[in-house]
C-alpha cells in the first residue's frame, strides 16, 4: 500500500473499521489460555525442531522486523538476513530533493500509519521500543487532511462522507450514489448469498448487496489506493472478511454493523490482550486524537532505526548485494537441513518475507508450491511534485482517488489517486505545496515497459490540469517505479492460503515459514504484524507455516 490509503475507506467502511477496532470484552478461560499462551513454553518434546540458525529472505520492513522480533523473543539464535539489494527496507524509502533556495522530502512508498488498527498496534509497540516517539508526527482527526477526501467523478472532486451521521444528509444527491440510494436501503432485506458461492469479486458482492454504483464509483476508487487493484478481479472474502462473515451470521451487512460489537476475529483479540496494556498511556495520550500518524524525517526513519538495532545485535548477520538463487533441503539432516544454492551455509529455519513467487521459485522443483505462484502483484509509479506556492490546490485535504468507472477522457494516464502532502504531512515542507501521483497498478497490468521519469512527470502535471486546474511548473520532481509492488488478493486467494499453508507443512513440516504483504494484507503495519506472528509462531510451534489463522482458519468469537 504505497500511500497508506486505507484511510480512503467511506463511511460504511468507517464502521466496519470500528468494529475491527474494538476490543473484545470477554472470553473463556479455556479461550484465554489457548490464545494468550507464552512464546517460550514450546517444544518441550522435541528439542530437534527448536530453530538452531535463521535465514531470513528479504532485508524489506518484513525481513527487518522478523529478525528484530528473534532478537527479542529468542536472542540466542543466530540470525542471517538475506538482502539482494545495497540498501534496507524495501518499500520505505524517504527521499529528500534540493531545489533552488531549499530542500524538500519525498516519499517514494508509505507515508503515513493508521493511529488506531489492531495490526498497527504491534508497530505502535515497536517504535516506542526503538525509543522513536520523538520521531513522530500526528495529523489530527479534526485536520482537514482527516476531514476531506474526495473521489473524482463527473468532473469534479466529490467529498466522502467521514462517517455514517454526516453521510445522511448528502445521500440522496451525492453524485456518487445517485440512484442508489433507495436500493442500497433494501439491503438488509435482500437473500443472502447460495451456499455454493465460496468466493466472489468485491465488484460483485457490493453490486449484489448494494448496488453497482456504488461498487463501480466508491469501491473501486477505495481499492485504487489500498491494493491500486481491480474491483472485478479482488476477492470480497479476503479483502472484506468482516462483510463476508456478516451476510454468513445477520443476513446483513447494515445488521452486521449495527451490531458489530459481537463478533471479533479470534488473531485480533490475541493481539490485543498482549500488546494493548503495554501501550494504552501512548495510544491515550498521542494517538487517540489523530488519525494517522508519520515520521518527521520519512517512513524510512523506521527502517534505519531496525537496522541500526540488529547491527548491534550479536546474533544477527546482515548480507546485503546478496541474492539468494536458491535453497537446498535436506530432511534427512534434522539439525540444518537447509542450505543456500552456491554457499556452506546452512540454517535448521528459514523465513521468506519475499513475494510469495519469488519464494516459490527459489524451493527445489520437486517441492515447489503452485500456490504461492498463482499469486500475482502489481506495478505502481509514484511521481511527487513539489511547487513554491502554497495555494495551488483548490481544496484542503488528504488528496482524492479515482474510479473505475471514469471514462477514458477522464483519466488517460490510468492514474490511481493523488495526495496532498503538504496538507498530511506539513513537516515535510515548511512553505509551498507538495503533491503525489499514483499511476499504473491493475491498468498496467501485462506491460513491459514503463513511462519514463520525464514523461511520468508531465502525466502527473496534465492530470493535475485536468482534474484541478494546477498549472504551475513544480520547483522539485521525483519518479519511483515500484515493480510487483502490491500483491493482489483475486478471487480464491483464501483457497490458495490454504493449499500454500498444506504444502509447506508437508513438504517442509514447519521448518520454512512465510510472512509479508503475500498473504494476509498490505501496508506497513500488517508487514510488521506478520513478521511478529511468525517469529512467535515458529518459536511456539514446531510445525508453523506463517499462514495459520487465515483462509478457513480464520476464527471468529463472539463478545459475552
Amino acid at each position: 500500500m504505497l500511500a497508506s490509503s486505507a484511510n480512503w475507506a467511506p463511511s460504511y467502511s468507517a464502521a466496519i473499521s470500528s468494529f475491527a477496532r474494538s476490543q473484545c470484552r470477554r472470553l473463556t478461560p479455556l479461550a484465554s489460555r489457548r490464545l494468550f499462551s507464552s512464546t517460550r513454553c514450546a517444544f518441550t518434546d522435541d528439542s530437534q525442531q527448536r530453530p538452531k540458525s535463521v535465514a531470513i529472505l528479504g532485508g524489506g520492513i518484513t525481513g527487518l522486523s522478523a529478525a528484530w522480533y528473534m532478537t527479542k523473543f529468542a536472542p540466542a539464535v543466530p540470525v542471517t538476513v538475506f538482502e539482494k539489494s545495497s540498501r534496507l527496507g524495501g518499500w520505505l524509502r524517504s527521499k529528500r530533493v534540493e531545489y533552488d533556495g531549499g530542500s524538500v522530502l519525498f516519499e517514494e512508498g508509505p507515508r503515513t500509519l493508521r493511529s488506531w488498527s489492531i495490526p498497527g498496534l504491534a508497530t505502535i509497540d515497536m517504535i516506542r521500543q526503538l525509543r522513536l516517539e520523538n520521531e513522530l508526527g500526528y495529523v489530527s482527526q479534526t485536520s482537514p487532511a482527516s476531514q476531506n477526501r474526495f473521489i473524482y467523478y463527473a468532473d469534479r472532486l466529490n467529498k466522502l462522507p467521514i462517517d455514517v451521521r454526516s453521510a445522511i444528509p448528502t445521500l440522496f444527491r451525492h453524485p456518487l450514489l445517485r440512484g442508489s440510494v433507495a436500493k442500497s436501503l433494501l439491503e438488509p432485506f435482500r437473500e443472502s448469498r447460495p451456499d455454493e458461492l465460496k468466493d466472489e469479486t468485491v465488484g460483485s458482492f457490493f453490486s449484489r448487496r448494494f448496488s453497482p454504483k456504488i461498487a463501480q464509483n466508491v469501491i473501486s476508487a477505495v481499492l485504487h489506493g489500498i491494493y491500486a487493484g481491480d474491483v472485478d478481479r479482488l476477492s470480497a472474502k479476503s479483502l472484506f472478511p468482516a462483510f463476508w462473515k456478516f451476510e454468513d451470521f445477520y443476513g446483513s451487512i447494515f445488521r452486521g454493523m449495527i451490531d458489530n460489537n459481537r463478533l471479533a476475529q479470534e488473531q485480533d483479540v490475541a493481539i490485543q490482550h498482549e500488546l494493548v496494556p503495554h501501550n494504552n498511556e501512548f495510544i491515550r495520550e498521542r494517538l487517540a486524537k489523530s488519525s494517522v500518524y508519520f515520521f518527521k524525517n520519512g517512513i524510512e526513519t523506521l527502517s534505519l532505526a531496525l537496522t541500526k538495532e540488529l547491527e548491534k545485535s550479536p546474533n544477527v548477520t546482515i548480507k546485503t548485494s546478496s541474492d539468494v538463487s536458491g535453497l537446498r533441503y535436506s530432511p534427512q539432516n534434522s539439525q540444518l537441513p537447509f542450505e543456500i544454492r552456491g554457499t556452506a551455509q546452512k540454517f535448521s529455519h528459514v523465513i521468506s518475507t519475499l513475494f510469495a513467487p519469488v519464494t516459490n521459485s527459489l524451493l527445489p522443483e520437486n517441492l515447489r508450491i503452485p500456490a504461492l505462484a498463482e499469486i500475482e502483484a502489481v506495478t505502481v509509479q509514484v511521481v511527487n511534485l513539489y511547487f513554491r506556492s502554497d495555494n495551488i490546490l483548490p481544496v484542503e485535504g488528504f488528496g482524492y482517488l479515482l474510479p473505475k468507472s471514469l471514462p477514458e477522457a477522464a483519466n488517460p494516464h490510468k492514474a490511481l489517486g493523488v495526495i496532498f502532502d503538504s496538507c498530511s504531512l506539513k513537516q515535510h515542507t515548511d512553505t509551498g505545496t507538495s503533491v503525489t501521483v499514483m499511476f499504473g497498478g491493475h491498468y498496467w497490468n501485462g506491460r513491459t515497459s514503463y513511462p519514463s521519469d520525464v514523461e511520468a512527470v508531465e502525466m502527473a502535471r496534465d492530470l493535475l490540469r485536468q482534474h484541478l486546474n494546477v498549472t504551475d511548473a513544480p520547483l522539485a520532481t521525483n519518479v519511483a517505479l515500484n515493480k510487483n509492488c502490491i500483491p493482489q488478493y483475486y478471487v480464491g486467494h483464501d483457497e490458495r492460503i490454504d493449499q500454500a499453508r498444506d504444502a509447506l507443512k508437508k513438504n517442509f513440516g514447519g521448518r520454512l515459514s512465510v510472512a509479508g504483504n503475500s498473504y494476509a494484507g498490505v501496508g506497513v503495519n500488517v508487514c510488521v504484524n506478520s513478521a511478529r506472528n511468525t517469529v512467535k509462531g515458529m518459536l511456539k510451534d514446531g510445525d508453523f507455516t506463517g499462514l495459520e489463522g487465515l483462509g478457513s482458519e480464520l476464527r471468529w468469537v463472539k463478545r459475552q
